[in-house]
């Protein structure tokens, strides 16, 4: 099979003649490229024109200013500080002069920036003009020694966790030298180093704790909890309540050091003996009392101070007449006692760990009780939310009085169960004989009065 192609005709070529070239070329104006130098830069700067500077000037300026440098030593600083006050007023070139500033100091990459340059930043720092802008105070940072520490107060000071603030700045600074990623271990070093930290600081150091990783996140608290005054803590329950919800219960409580677990553990009981002491003071401020009454409300509040380490959870029961004197005072774990007629009472338990101990301040009886804990029982002395006098009393439990000498009889019955006062606690006097035969004969009369209430409250019940 034979097959024929036609071949296409093509246009012909033009003829051009170069002669109409040269002409239009006569034509045009005389072109002149200006190449950039240092010397050009400095000139216009001196002659008050740097605003006639290209960007391309500035930038090959900026790029061979070391090596310019070598050549004038001796006009070497003098003439980077005049490049530093004319970026006072150009954002353009502020922004290239930071942003090799922060690679110099950041990343430890001198060839990004002439030293003079470098050494001469003060002089467009100090400016009330520039002074107060971030990136300025982060470089400020950068040049310290204990950059960290600086880069950490600076996100304190503006209450911006690490993230917040590389986002702020991420047009301005190269956010990813490894000085912005190292800052957040410096974070809780930096708060332990606050003398007075208010309600914001402390925010702002949760926000900083929850963005950090599990293993930066176990350091920081380590440290924390080892660094921090305890009236710091007392003072700021919602630092001890972050801090009781992650790392009191479950593995993280096991990742701590020693020393880390028994400040927590002073910490969170600081906080609640906090909470009894003030329902004691104000029971005592509120209502009308007899002496013998406030006597003994004073004497267990003194009492409970020895224990303050080991209070880790601490539910108020409150009779509606306390309720009603003592009104919205009393923050925590507060709730109503049901009324079913026994004596008008506070009561408070608490939770040692293994051992919840219930504390009935007023009427007859008035005693201390101590319960196992159990799952039966925590979940009737914490998670019911309707308790009364006769309802916990039918419990059972072991029972301690609060007549005479109790308080020497009562740290014995508890150190028998394993719970212990606080380290350097002082030891009471051994009674006389006189004073024993004393509490003996007190002591009869309350054990017939408890005898009697627990015959009555289990017929209620």
């Amino acid at each position: 099979m034979n097959s024929q192609f036609c071949i296409p005709s093509l246009p012909e070529t033009p003829h051009c003649s170069p002669n109409q070239l040269i002409q239009l070329a006569s034509k045009l104006p005389d072109a002149t490229i200006s190449i950039p130098s240092v010397d050009k830069v400095l000139e216009a700067i001196e002659q008050g024109k740097a605003d006639q500077l290209s960007k391309l000037d500035w930038i090959y300026c900026i790029h061979a200013k070391a090596q310019w440098d070598q050549q004038n030593i001796d006009r070497s600083r003098k003439t980077s500080a005049a490049i530093w006050k004319v970026a006072i007023s150009n954002s353009w070139l502020q922004h290239q002069l930071l942003w090799r500033l922060a690679v110099y100091y950041g990343d430890r990459q001198e060839q990004v920036l002439a030293q003079s340059l470098a050494e001469s930043f003060d002089i467009f720092a100090n400016s009330d003009l520039v002074s107060h802008l971030l990136p300025v105070q982060i470089i400020r940072a950068f040049r310290s020694t204990k950059a960290g520490i600086e880069l950490a107060k600076i996100a304190c000071e503006q209450r911006i966790n690490r993230t917040e603030l590389l986002n702020i700045i991420k047009e301005d600074l190269p956010i990813w030298i490894p000085l912005f990623s190292r800052f957040i271990e410096e974070i809780t070093p930096y708060f332990t180093t606050i003398r007075s930290p208010n309600q914001q600081q402390v925010r702002w150091l949760l926000t900083c704790l929850d963005e950090m990783s599990d293993s930066q996140q176990i350091n920081a608290v380590n440290h924390l909890l080892t660094n921090l005054y305890n009236n710091i803590a007392s003072n700021h329950s919602l630092l001890v309540d972050w801090l009781k919800h992650n790392y009191r219960n479950g593995e993280n409580w096991y990742k701590l050091s020693d020393p880390a677990r028994q400040r927590l553990r002073e910490w969170i009981g600081g906080i609640n003996y906090s909470d009894f002491q003030k329902l004691v003071n104000l029971i005592l401020n509120k209502l009308d009392l007899e002496n013998f009454e406030s006597n003994r409300l004073c004497s267990r509040r003194d009492f409970w101070a020895n224990y303050s380490n080991r209070f880790e959870r601490l539910r108020i029961l409150l009779p509606k007449t306390s309720q009603i004197a003592i009104g919205y005072e009393i923050q925590g774990d507060v709730d109503l006692l049901e009324d079913d007629g026994s004596d008008p009472t506070e009561v408070c338990i608490f939770d040692f760990g293994e051992w919840f101990v219930v504390e009935f301040f007023r009427g007859r009886g008035s005693e201390t009780r101590l319960f196992p804990k159990n799952s039966r029982n925590e979940q009737i002395l914490f998670g019911e939310s309707t308790l009364s006098v006769k309802r916990i009393r039918c419990l059972g439990g072991d029972k301690h009085d609060h007549e005479f000498l109790w308080q020497f009889f009562c740290r014995q019955w508890l150190a028998n169960k394993g719970i212990n006062p606080n380290p350097g606690t002082e030891p009471y006097r051994n009674p006389t004989a006189d004073q024993l035969q004393q509490r003996e004969n007190r002591l009869g009369r309350w054990k017939r009065e408890i005898e009697y209430l627990e015959r009555q409250h289990r017929v209620y019940v």
